[in-house]
């Protein structure tokens, strides 16, 4: 990493900082790894087993709602400002990621939208992206966030090639379409997510989110609106390499709270 450009920059910089880029592409390495793997369940002894009160991943944490029929999640939530943690180094990056999707929990397909967040030093990024998989995010064009911004992210499958991403924040919005994808949308699940990324086959350094809270944590699930707390959600923990809980979930109504602890 030669160099880091300082939030206070970006207002003026046509192009995303090295660091925001290698964070694209970490997040677009971990998806494709992620596609392989399973979740695993710690409150009924099962592994992978996708009806589980609460299961252990090691790069998501937050709610998902595991049905058929999904065509819209949407939620609100504060962007944090990420800090070091505890033992970290302030010469090194350290990133995360909250999100609004559709499928992903338990099959090869994505439609998510949300915030990119990185730090390093006293020297933050922020950035609104979307994706559909197996393509990589795409940063929304002028659009910009940052720390203590109120941020509303929804999704919506149009079809089973596919849907629309909508980000608004600061009185602005923007939305992207896709249509004729290759992965097919299943409509089989509904997440509220705070991600960690993998470069390789490694995680890279996590940073401490404080607490994200998705609030107006929706979803449209066979025609008819229902919250995060409906439908018996799957509660989500982020488990580090050497079996560390990293985050806590509570999921009240339709509020979802993920904690970095």
């Amino acid at each position: 990493m030669k160099s880091f450009i300082t939030v206070s920059l970006l207002a003026s910089m046509a192009l995303a900082s090295p660091l925001m880029e290698r964070a694209k592409v970490e997040l677009a390495a971990r998806r494709a790894a992620r596609q392989s793997n399973r979740f695993k369940a710690s409150k009924d002894g099962g592994f992978g087993n996708v009806t589980a009160t609460t299961v252990e991943s090691s790069n998501w944490s937050g709610a998902a709602i595991v049905t058929s029929g999904v065509t819209e999640v949407s939620g609100t939530f504060t962007v944090p400002k990420p800090s070091v943690p505890s033992g970290g180094s302030s010469s090194s990056e350290y990133c995360g990621a909250a999100w609004v999707g559709i499928d992903g929990y338990s099959n090869s397909a994505l439609i998510q939208t949300g915030v990119l967040w990185c730090v390093q030093g006293s020297s933050y990024e922020y950035e609104g992206w979307y994706e559909y998989l197996p393509a990589a995010l795409i940063e929304y064009s002028g659009f910009s966030v940052t720390s203590g911004n109120s941020v509303t992210v929804t999704v919506t499958k149009t079809s089973t090639s596919g849907g629309t991403t909508t980000i608004s924040a600061n009185g602005k919005s923007a939305s992207h379409t896709f249509s004729g994808q290759s992965t097919k949308l299943q409509g089989a699940s509904a997440e509220w997510i705070v991600e960690d990324f993998l470069e390789g086959n490694s995680l890279v350094p996590f940073a401490n989110f404080g607490t994200v809270t998705f609030t107006s944590a929706t979803a449209v699930i066979n025609g008819a609106t229902v919250s995060a707390s409906s439908d018996s959600p799957v509660n989500i923990e982020l488990e580090s390499s050497s079996g560390s809980i990293l985050t806590s979930t509570t999921i009240s109504g339709s509020t979802v709270t993920v904690k970095y602890v």
